[in-house]
């Protein structure tokens, strides 16, 4: 019996995670289930992200409109540093580009595609 494939935060080793494209590139390379991970925003939108820390998956370091928003906040007992979704509202969470977690993945995406929401996602798988 083959194996069930679940792409985990989409096409990840290909497109910047978590991103609309990165799901669809994980269907159409014949995943048969796709995992979002789900945190909110700051007006209760949810959103397909890991981590709640901006930091680690998105363009909100270089972004100096936001620069203000930096703090330090407990995540699952461990204080992180960064800038968080639940300080942020959908539509400022929409003008974020999704960059390549890992050095070693192409990073020629880097803030081209914006953090889906979970409705996003879903809506998407149904036009597939």
């Amino acid at each position: 019996k083959a194996p069930l494939v679940v792409a985990h935060r989409g096409a990840g080793g290909y497109l910047p995670e978590a991103t609309v494209e990165a799901y669809a590139m994980a269907i159409e390379q014949g995943a048969d289930a796709i995992e979002p991970d789900v945190v909110s925003t700051k007006d209760g939108v949810l959103i397909a992200r890991h981590d709640p820390n901006l930091v680690y998956s998105t363009d909100v370091a270089s972004r100096p409109e936001f620069a203000s928003r930096k703090r330090k906040m407990s995540v699952d007992g461990l204080v992180e540093e960064g800038w968080f979704a639940g300080d942020f509202t959908l539509a400022e969470i929409k003008t974020l580009g999704g960059i390549a977690t890992d050095a070693e993945r192409p990073q020629q995406f880097n803030g081209r595609y914006k953090i889906a929401t979970i409705q996003e996602i879903v809506d998407m798988i149904k036009k597939s």
